[in-house]
């Protein structure tokens, strides 16, 4: 039972550092993407599916690169949320990458409520640190990590590959 416990380390651990790194400043360090990634690579051997499962989590991961990708072009998505979505993906199969998608953008929605309401009712004065300054006084952005988080923390435990580590599939 020790792999389940790695992957929470690995997989929450990015996440948690994703998150914190987006709120505070607004940007998603590459590391952290490529451990998320070379994660994945090291525990695959261990619940190793064949060939197919194995090619389905790279398709997935290629898909929503390229998604992200577009969505970067089109600056709906910042670098580094574009980077995370991809490298958080490759753990998934289609059917965790629906509810990575839902979770996400459920996560997404009540974050940006919380931007708006905050951005138009927190009192200057409250915002004496520069990150709370930044989340609630650029209008532009919105850390979209923080979702992304959200929503890959959410599926992890129901997704294939962990339940497969955990014994249970």
């Amino acid at each position: 039972m020790l792999l389940p416990l790695v992957i929470i380390a690995v997989f929450a651990g990015c996440m948690l550092a994703a998150s914190w790194s987006d709120m505070t400043s607004m940007t998603i360090p590459n590391w952290i993407s490529l451990v998320l990634i070379a994660g994945f690579f090291a525990v695959t051997p261990f619940v190793w599916q064949g060939w197919a499962v194995f090619g389905t989590h790279i398709l997935v991961g290629l898909v929503c690169f390229a998604a992200g990708l577009v969505m970067f072009a089109l600056r709906w998505m910042g670098g580094g949320d574009a980077k995370l979505l991809a490298a958080t993906s490759v753990w998934w199969v289609w059917s965790d990458l629906f509810q990575y998608f839902f979770y996400t953008t459920l996560a997404g929605g009540v974050l940006a409520l919380i931007l708006i309401f905050g951005r138009k009712y927190v009192p200057e004065n409250m915002l004496n640190t520069g990150w709370a300054n930044r989340l609630f006084k650029n209008e532009k952005k919105m850390p979209y990590g923080l979702a992304l988080a959200f929503g890959a923390l959410a599926v992890l435990p129901h997704s294939e590959i962990y339940q497969y580590a955990a014994g249970i599939l």
